[in-house]
């Protein structure tokens, strides 16, 4: 209930300021229950009704098999990057901030070989000098199925592939943005053009000899918005693929095939990366038996580090000053641990289709969980990757 209230009140906020010349109101600091007089009066009608509303997170349920309810805590997410009984070779995308960074860091450090891959030469180069020897700078932007194609052929080893750069557009914005094939920009990026550089390494992965016991990974990020009965996917639109009629063409504004919605495109993004990773799972244990794909989410984390930072700037502050002072915030330094650990703890090692969320919000574990009832759908999970294959194919043309 708490993170659907923090999502809210920051909501009501920023419109508040949308349609008033007035002072921004002064947000609470110190708790979130405040009382009326801690708040303005909209912002006080606006907790009440996210009370009212509010549900709780959906409950942690089953990751993969053996996971029901699996709790990892803090302390045991930092220490599994330098538990693994041997290195990795790891491609991590978006390694030039954030959750990215942070998780390359923490792999470097543990001596595991990673190649920073972010979208323009001077992030990589500044990513990777952060990192340490141990980590190499790549360019790959993910809006570009040029750029991904020339990074997969620069790639030579890699066991562990963590696909975990993403965006999330303005929800002011009225018009989709495109990548340079004609895609919309939020599932250009963090779906079609991460699926098109698992396709183009998936054999290189699942062949590799260098990692753990010859036991490739592949780590998708995800969230919980792709799940419209969590804290934060009730919130706004809903993900929701439908018929998946968008895909029939290249220039589509929606998956579903509807009006442009940046909120639900970003909420669509991450159903698709959770059936992305379902039906990777399958096919990556047909090329090895041993290799295994996996989705997490490292929490909500605030601007400048984390997805907010697209955001109005006001709803971004308004949203840090309340997550924080509610408690369901997390840091970006703990998410890299997340991340670290989804792709070398060896506790994973015989874990697929496994997705993992922060859960409760700001308690800085992660549980393992079922995903959304639609991300369930082994049907769609096929039929979502056949048309984004077919989309990037006649693309890339």
């Amino acid at each position: 209930m708490a993170l659907r209230i923090v999502l809210l009140l920051a909501a009501a906020a920023d419109a508040w300021l949308q349609t008033t010349t007035r002072t921004p109101p002064r947000l609470p600091t110190t708790r979130l229950r405040a009382s009326k007089d801690d708040l303005g009066r909209r912002e006080a009608l606006a907790l009440g009704l996210a009370q009212a509303l509010g549900v709780a997170l959906a409950p942690g349920a089953a990751g993969a098999a053996g996971e029901l309810g699996r709790v990892v805590p803090a302390a045991d997410l930092l220490a599994a990057a330098a538990a693994a009984p041997a290195k990795r070779n790891v491609v991590v995308t978006g390694a030039n901030s954030g959750v990215g960074l942070e998780g390359a860091k923490l792999l470097a450090a543990a001596g595991h070989d990673v190649v920073c891959a972010c979208r323009t030469a001077a992030k990589a180069e500044a990513a990777a000098a952060a990192c340490g020897g141990r980590a190499v700078p790549a360019v790959c932007d993910l809006a570009d199925l040029k750029s991904v194609k020339a990074f997969a052929a620069s790639v030579k080893d890699v066991d562990t592939l963590v696909l975990n750069a993403g965006l999330a557009l303005s929800t002011k914005d009225t018009a989709a943005q495109r990548t340079k094939q004609g895609f919309e920009l939020t599932i250009g990026t963090n779906h079609l053009g991460h699926m098109a550089l698992y396709e183009l390494l998936e054999k290189r992965l699942a062949a590799a000899k260098g990692s753990a016991k010859g036991q490739p990974r592949l780590v998708v990020t995800a969230s919980p918005v792709h799940d419209p009965k969590s804290g934060g996917g009730d919130v706004g639109s809903k993900a929701t693929l439908g018929d998946l009629a968008g895909l029939a063409q290249v220039d589509f504004d929606m998956v579903d095939g509807g009006a442009y919605d940046p909120d639900k495109a970003y909420k669509d993004s991450k159903l698709c990366n959770i059936l992305f990773t379902a039906e990777a799972s399958r096919r990556l244990a047909k090329l090895n038996p041993k290799a295994t794909a996996n989705a997490f989410s490292p929490g909500l984390i605030p601007a400048p580090d984390g997805f907010f930072k697209y955001q109005n700037k006001f709803f971004a502050k308004t949203f840090n000053t309340i997550a924080t002072a509610a408690g369901v915030a997390e840091t970006a330094a703990f998410g890299g641990s997340c991340l670290a650990f989804m792709a070398a703890s060896p506790s994973l090692d015989a874990v697929t289709d496994g997705w993992y969320d922060t859960d409760p919000p700001g308690k800085h574990q992660l549980r393992a969980h079922d995903p959304s009832d639609e991300a369930r759908d082994v049907a769609k999970q096929k039929k979502l990757w056949d048309l984004s294959a077919a989309l990037i194919a006649k693309a890339s043309a």
